[in-house]
């Protein structure tokens, strides 16, 4: 959710979703406009011994050239194990991948955007994100780095801790504006990255452009958070690293919210009015209610997407009238599907309904999961009181509470800080921002070092399907991959929000749902 999954913010990073990729996820930071475990046998991080953060410990004889706090290391020197990948040149291989005997093996390259020396991928950033968050009331959703300089911070750390099969990571950004139209920019990304540069990994980007566009030029897309089960399937090579697909979540959250005996009264549902969100409504939610013996006492609403600023104003009068309806009907309790639409990172179609809620005087108790970034400050404290989360959310220390330490995510924080880019919790966007940026380059990186005859999409998504629950993320508390299961969000818990406190309260720890 977030991611995965959570931002209050226009695109990119912040509520407006032009900000970045990294917006797509269920992370639980401002909303914005758009632009674990030991890793299981089996998995691509197994083999070598580990030393508890998932980084591999060197055979013997060897050193090792990991990340820590990621399953991203690479054993170097010694016999090596079956399938251990060596470090960057100059670090025992240059980079050639062991077979078991510690006979080099150099993989064959069936990829685009892979030479010699780099592997290249394409990123997206706004520049106009934070003011436009800043213009409609948000500024806290507003990031304080240039997104290329979080990305930077990630990416010349991996280069030189581990690096990409002997290659370094080398970006090519292109600059989302939540002031033009998301569908137009995305075709000029897919153009960017797949003609003008060739990529072998691309952001999604919320919409089915850019996936489509990598799966006709042979790369892989990643960071979506609007992916459904038919996403998947349409694209094989697409994945979401730290969200849990939506009609998955529909699932997960209605389990999660019976468990904590949330259903009474009247039900009302709201989503966006776009394919993926009316699959999750239709094909998880409305099925996983009657599945409780839950019906909702009045058809779901589908709010139109807003694709540019300018239609902001349109989307407000419609969720007006929805508020207005669900009061008329005595709805008390409300569920809002939010997520990545349009110029909305995510958190949008929350702040909008809550805002003009609170206009009408209408407090109904919500049940929610991270894309309706619970305890988030940037919402009204009276409107979310007594509200129900289930969320996998964990870029923040508080989300910590009677659970262990995020040590992926302590160790992206140090990275940012050390580049001269602290992150602080007063800031959910920045906490947002670098954890899925730490997540989408360590996820490359774990995957790709784990190739080891050939280096092609189709090889790249066999390692995904191995992973289990081995990649540890700065952004949820636990993820878990198998084949089919590409969006990799897995572990959450059930919390509730009080505004006596301002806070959310746990009633215990992550879990795997499903």
């Amino acid at each position: 959710m977030r991611g995965r999954r959570q931002r209050l913010a226009l695109v990119g990073c912040g509520l407006l979703a032009a900000l970045t990729s990294a917006c797509g996820s269920t992370v639980q930071g401002a909303s914005t406009l758009s632009p674990g475990a030991v890793a299981a046998p089996g998995s691509a991080a197994a083999g070598a011994g580990g030393d508890g953060l998932g980084v591999p410990t060197p055979a013997a004889g060897g050193s090792t050239a990991g990340t820590p706090g990621y399953t991203a290391g690479a054993t170097t020197g010694g016999a090596g194990s079956a399938g251990a990948v060596t470090g960057p040149a100059g670090a025992g291989g240059g980079g050639s991948t062991r077979d078991g005997s510690g006979a080099g093996v150099t993989p064959t390259v069936s990829a685009p955007g892979i030479t010699a020396t780099k592997v290249y991928v394409g990123l997206a950033y706004s520049s106009d994100a934070a003011a436009a968050n800043r213009a409609i009331g948000a500024a806290g959703a507003a990031a304080s780095y240039d997104g290329r300089d979080v990305y930077n911070a990630v990416i010349r750390y991996a280069n030189t801790h581990g690096g990409f099969l002997g290659r370094k990571l080398e970006p090519i950004y292109f600059n989302l504006s939540v002031a033009k139209d998301q569908n137009a920019q995305t075709q000029s990304a897919c153009e960017t990255w797949t003609q003008d540069h060739k990529v072998f990994a691309l952001e999604a980007l919320r919409n089915d452009i850019l996936r489509s566009c990598a799966e006709k030029a042979g790369a892989i897309s990643m960071v979506g958070g609007d992916g459904v089960k038919s996403t998947f399937d349409r694209f094989p090579h697409f994945v979401d690293p730290n969200a849990i697909r939506l009609d998955r979540l529909g699932n997960v959250t209605v389990g999660g919210l019976s468990k904590a005996s949330y259903f009474a009264g009247k039900l009302g549902l709201i989503t966006w009015d776009d394919n993926n969100y009316r699959f999750a409504m239709q094909h998880g939610y409305l099925p996983a209610l009657a599945s409780h013996g839950v019906k909702p006492s009045i058809e779901p609403v589908y709010i139109s997407v807003p694709q540019q600023l300018d239609g902001l104003g349109d989307m407000t009068a419609a969720v007006s009238s929805a508020v207005t309806k669900f009061r008329a009907a005595g709805i008390n309790h409300v569920i809002i599907q939010d997520g990545p639409a349009g110029v909305w990172a995510g958190g949008g179609l929350t702040l909008e309904w809550m805002n003009q809620a609170k206009s009408q005087h209408y407090y109904p108790r919500y049940g929610q999961n991270a894309y309706n970034l619970p305890g988030n400050s940037e919402l009204p404290a009276d409107q979310m009181d007594k509200a129900l989360a289930i969320m996998e959310s964990d870029d923040d220390a508080r989300y910590d509470a009677g659970w262990h330490r995020n040590q992926a995510r302590e160790k992206c924080y140090e990275i940012q800080a050390a580049a001269g880019l602290p992150v602080k919790s007063s800031n959910s966007e920045d906490e947002a921002f670098a954890s899925q940026a730490c997540d989408q380059i360590f996820f490359l990186q774990q995957v790709i070092n784990s190739l080891t005859t050939v280096i092609s999409s189709d090889a790249f998504m066999r390692i995904v399907e191995g992973l289990g629950t081995s990649f540890r993320s700065a952004v949820v508390y636990g993820t878990r991959f198998g084949p089919g299961r590409h969006d990799g969000a897995d572990q959450v818990r059930t919390a509730e929000y009080f505004q006596s406190c301002t806070c959310l309260k746990y009633s215990g720890p992550p879990y795997y749902p499903d």
